[in-house]
């Protein structure tokens, strides 16, 4: 197993290769550059990546004789966003050029570098974030991948040859996360018919890590999966959104509850932590004054009233925060709801949604 000497703490770089022309997406240009959502798709991916704060910088790599990265993202290369043409004929030669790139930069060999796929545009930050927390103590390295759902057949002639099987089998994704200094002798030692980075590492006798990856990073490859990541670009676009400061006693414990309960924590800042349930979003804020988080009422409207108090019982939030539950009933005004308080005196009502007739 390959050691390093590492005099400063590891960084992490994303390196984005850039250079294809995308023939299989059966567009004019080349894919990267298709507008998906009013943007360039590769626009959506590097926004992600920005929003990694692990990340030092993303190289994306370019073609050589590339123009229009420059005129259809104008004004994006800076400090945290850098730019080469040394895109090759192959995604592994494009990639060992960005190496020597961020080489050149300044990276270090016990530097991390997360490869991925430009057309990969529905990447979330967390996912990421998921990927560097599994690999950043490993030997090797990792990547974001997908154990095999679907039944998989062997083709011959268009005709079925076999039924594989899919169980041990995962469905590899990006980013790709290695060391600076594994990465680059093991694309020079694997050649260029490599198809991802994982492979060149195998080639040397590592096995990289798996790290569960989600459906909803998948490479825009074909003319159909353009429409596919609109919709899902659609579905998860956020408008203008109000969020209320919902005050806490113990900061520590109140943002436990809200865990305990079904709230996702989004972000943890110094004294402000952001919650979401569905369409519900809030901001818990290490701060208290008792007439105020004695008057203060949020509601929360949830599908399944009886599921979400169920939830509330079996995890025992009552005794174990000392707060208290109103079971769920039926109000005069045809509302089924209930009362919850928070550890901080905080009174939620929680009401079953009403469908409209229409």
């Amino acid at each position: 197993m390959t050691t390093y000497t590492v005099g400063a703490e590891p960084r992490c770089f994303a390196l984005v290769p850039c250079a294809g022309t995308g023939s299989r997406a059966g567009s004019f240009n080349p894919k990267q550059y298709e507008p998906v959502a009013g943007r360039p798709l590769v626009a959506h991916t590097l926004a992600a990546l920005a929003r990694v704060p692990r990340i030092t910088a993303t190289l994306v790599v370019l073609a050589p004789d590339d123009e229009q990265f420059a005129d259809e993202l104008p004004g994006l290369e800076g400090d945290t966003l850098w730019c080469a043409k040394v895109g090759g004929a192959t995604r592994a030669e494009t990639v060992a050029n960005g190496l020597a790139e961020l080489r050149n930069r300044g990276a270090q060999p016990h530097d991390w570098v997360l490869v991925h796929d430009a057309a990969r545009c529905l990447l979330r930050p967390a996912w990421v974030d998921r990927l560097i927390d599994a690999c950043a103590d490993d030997e090797v390295g990792g990547l974001l991948a997908l154990p095999l759902a679907d039944t998989l057949k062997g083709e011959t002639d268009g005709r079925v040859s076999a039924t594989v099987d899919r169980s041990g089998k995962w469905a590899a994704q990006t980013p790709q996360m290695f060391r600076l200094g594994m990465l680059a002798p093991a694309l020079a030692f694997a050649g260029d018919t490599v198809t991802d980075e994982a492979s060149a590492i195998e080639a040397l006798g590592h096995q990289p890590k798996l790290v569960r990856g989600e459906f909803e990073n998948f490479k825009v490859t074909f003319p159909g999966d353009f429409q596919m990541a609109e919709r899902m670009l659609a579905t998860a676009r956020r408008g203008a959104e109000v969020r209320a400061f919902v005050p806490s006693k113990d900061f520590a414990q109140s943002q436990q509850f809200y865990s305990d309960i079904g709230f996702v924590q989004e972000f943890a800042h110094g004294d402000i932590a952001g919650y979401r349930l569905g369409q519900t979003a809030f901001l818990l804020q290490d701060f208290y004054q008792p007439q105020h988080a004695n008057n203060f009422m949020m509601h929360l409207t949830v599908d399944d009233l009886g599921l979400f108090w169920a939830h509330l019982q079996k995890a025992g939030v009552a005794a174990r925060y000392g707060v208290k539950l109103d079971a769920p009933q039926e109000r005069p005004w045809g509302l089924i709801d209930m009362t919850m308080t928070d550890p901080s005196g905080v009174l939620w009502r929680i009401a079953q949604r009403m469908e409209r007739d229409e």
